[in-house]
């Protein structure tokens, strides 16, 4: 029974990595795709996929076009959908009710001498966390790479 168990572990894992040493994945993806190539005995090369066949892989970077044979290839990853936008709406709602919250814990009471009155505090407090919640939230990271083809 450990037996069966075994096998079937080392089955699962072996299936579950598969995936990342095949290289039709690599020559699926469309040209301009943004892609990270790691060499096994060279600097790694990042810029956008021209085209893949099976023995080369031409990538466009800053140094022009890099054609780089198969064994070469350690490493292919891909820059992952980035949610800008998504993050900048968050951090908007985030940063307006926490500036709404904070405007109504510093407004003044009924019996103290209001300069500016408790609407404007609240509003502007509102305003400004949501500006900065904005902003906070544009610069968080997003996408990364993910690996699609390891040798």
């Amino acid at each position: 029974m450990r037996i069966l168990a075994v096998l079937v572990i080392s089955a699962l894992t072996a299936a579950a990595q598969s995936p990342l040493q095949d290289w039709n994945q690599v020559k699926a993806l469309a040209p301009g795709t943004e892609i990270r190539v790691e060499r096994t005995g060279g600097p790694s090369v990042r810029g956008q996929l021209r085209s893949a066949s099976d023995e080369t892989l031409v990538v466009g970077s800053g140094k022009g076009e890099e054609m780089l044979p198969r064994p070469q290839v350690a490493r292919v990853s891909v820059r992952g959908k980035g949610h800008r936008g998504r993050n900048a709406l968050i951090g908007l709602a985030v940063g307006a009710g926490a500036g709404l919250a904070i405007g109504f814990a510093i407004r003044g009471g009924a019996n103290q001498l209001k300069v500016v009155s408790n609407g404007a505090v609240e509003g502007g407090s509102t305003a400004v966390g949501a500006i900065l919640g904005t902003i906070v939230g544009v610069a968080i990271p997003t996408g990364g790479w993910r690996q699609i083809y390891r040798q």
